[in-house]
């Protein structure tokens, strides 16, 4: 629905976004500025933007008092970027690095894993779903994690085997069109090694620097994330960090929790809430975000999830020309406002805030007009919404903060604003 309303927001205000179609970049040496002066001097960039923008009702209100996060870089190219799904060397190395003394079972039919890889489970909509799905379980009990279930299964083991046994998983699971072969389900892979339930879910700040339920230092988990990340994939570089929340039905322990995003000529890819989410919908299959989520405790790497590779493809334009940072607030102060006032068509709505609390320059893998993907510079306004009223909204405002999550996303090139949602 958020992607309707910004499309007709966007064709309202094309008279102050020339650029706004898409185009295809020409390869140049042309630079904006002089090759090797900071890109924060070449485009104006201060350290801290304020502002506050408020509708005639008084009702919706956009608040900014944001840090500015730039990477130290002197200039910016637009590179294909090329969705795949997960390859053999990546299974394999993943499967063959954790397997113990146990070893591998597959999911569906408790037979010994023989090195497998992913097959068709099932289709819809004229899509296969390929999975593999295996455990350190060798009987059939794959789907419980409970207490209960877990002295069972080491009661099953050696006295050796029980006394270190922690339960693993390993799952891959992706869709591909049956008439084309593309990409049409977000490929995901997921390790998990715990006795007790964990989900990523949101970061949550740390408390004192560390998280909750952990004695070792952030520096340390980090280490730990860090070596199980680089294994895989070495130019993925840790791009937000804090704890896991904690749920009432999971997550009963608050561990570490890090998203790791590729970074490309020192320009991370800007992890944003939920991106990885992505799927087929009214517009058709849109590849997600590209990020790596890790959760880690006292006993090491306990969760590890990897959606939506991408291979990086050539460069289309070197050296891009990129609107001047007064430019961009200038686009961000005519819509910011808009695209949130719309709610108060709605009565019951009293209260319609968004804080933007940060603004950081970093690639996003947009869509392009042939189906192809770029990663391409953008600004994105990171903040918090803040609803009340009476009737849907009465308890809006009791809703949990949700982190790192960009309200906003403008392409630096041309000042289009991009739709997370639909991916340009």
């Amino acid at each position: 629905m958020k992607g309707r309303y910004l499309c007709v927001l966007l064709a309202l205000l094309l008279f102050f976004c020339p650029g706004c179609t898409q185009e295809t970049p020409q390869e140049t040496e042309e630079s904006q500025g002089i090759m090797g002066e900071a890109l924060t001097e070449t485009l104006g960039v201060p350290e801290n933007v304020q502002g506050e923008f408020v509708s005639e009702s008084g009702i919706s209100r956009v608040i900014v008092d944001a840090e500015i996060v730039v990477p130290e870089i002197d200039h910016v190219d637009i590179i294909e970027a090329i969705p795949r799904v997960f390859t053999e060397e990546e299974i394999t190395s993943l499967i063959t690095r954790h397997e113990d003394e146990i070893g591998w079972y597959d999911v569906h039919s408790v037979e010994a894993y023989k090195g497998e890889m992913p097959e068709i489970d099932y289709s819809v909509a004229g899509v296969d779903m390929y999975d593999l799905w295996i455990s350190n379980i060798p009987f059939d009990m794959q789907y419980s994690r409970d207490k209960d279930a877990i002295s069972e299964i080491k009661e099953r083991l050696s006295p050796e085997q029980a006394e270190n046994y922690v339960w693993t998983s390993f799952h891959v699971d992706y869709g591909l069109s049956a008439a084309t072969g593309k990409i049409g389900f977000p490929p995901s892979l997921e390790y998990m090694r715990s006795n007790v339930s964990v989900n990523m879910g949101d970061l949550q700040p740390l408390v004192e620097g560390k998280a909750a339920d952990c004695t070792i230092s952030l520096e340390e988990a980090i280490a730990m994330a860090d070596a199980e990340v680089h294994e895989i994939l070495p130019d993925y570089e840790l791009s937000a960090y804090g704890q896991m929340p904690r749920y009432e039905l999971g997550n009963p322990e608050q561990y570490y929790a890090f998203r790791y995003t590729r970074h490309l000529n020192g320009i991370p890819v800007n992890d944003v809430y939920g991106g990885e989410g992505m799927a087929t919908g009214d517009y058709g299959y849109v590849s997600g975000l590209g990020v790596v989520s890790v959760v880690v405790n006292d006993g090491g790497v306990c969760l590890l999830i990897y959606d939506n590779p991408y291979d990086v493809g050539k460069t289309v334009e070197k050296n891009a020309e990129l609107l001047s940072f007064d430019e961009i607030w200038d686009i961000f102060s005519r819509v910011a406002l808009l695209s949130i006032q719309y709610l108060e068509i709605d009565e019951n709505l009293h209260k319609n805030e968004m804080e933007i609390y940060e603004v950081r320059f970093g690639y996003m893998t947009v869509l392009q007009a042939d189906g192809t993907y770029r990663y391409t510079p953008v600004w994105d306004f990171y903040g918090f919404r803040n609803l009340a009223g009476t009737g849907g909204y009465t308890h809006a405002d009791e809703q949990a903060v949700i982190y790192g999550d960009s309200l906003l996303t403008i392409n630096a090139l041309n000042g289009t604003v991009i739709d997370r949602d639909l991916g340009y």
